[in-house]
């Protein structure tokens, strides 16, 4: 039964792709949600923008940014999170919440930047082949 309860999810996961969610459309996750990096470090910072696209595939889950290994937030459809982080070049990770269905992905991650005084935006999308981030591009 269980694997029929995974197998059902996982195809409710790669339906079809999800849609770009315009940056000041999205809705800021809620501060309980925010787990890290909220505060501006010491010397030289900046932000990070995580902004996570709209649509069916994937919506019963949410997912879980990490930064550097270290849970930041947690972040459903059409949400964004900003970070405050020092300059360099952050690893930035995403993976399902571990809840219900969602739970076994393992986490996928890409190399940030962060620059002094600046905001670097970054888009969590999903397809048939699951959950990925990368950078944001303003379609608009």
């Amino acid at each position: 039964m269980r694997i029929l309860i995974g197998a059902v999810g996982l195809a409710l996961l790669a339906g079809c792709a999800t849609s770009a969610t315009p940056l000041l459309q999205a809705e800021p996750v809620s501060s309980n949600e925010l787990y890290a990096f909220q505060s501006k470090p010491a010397g030289g910072s900046g932000k990070v923008t995580v902004v996570r696209d709209s649509g069916a595939l994937g919506s019963g889950c949410d997912v879980v940014v990490y930064v550097d290994g270290r849970k930041a937030a947690k972040i459903g459809t059409g949400e964004r999170a900003s970070f405050f982080l020092p300059v360099g070049q952050p690893n930035l990770g995403i993976g399902l919440a571990d809840s219900g269905l969602c739970a076994g992905m393992a986490v996928r991650s890409i190399s940030g930047s962060v620059q002094e005084g600046k905001e670097s935006i970054y888009r969590i999308s999903g397809d048939m082949s699951g959950v990925f981030i990368g950078p944001y591009i303003d379609y608009n």
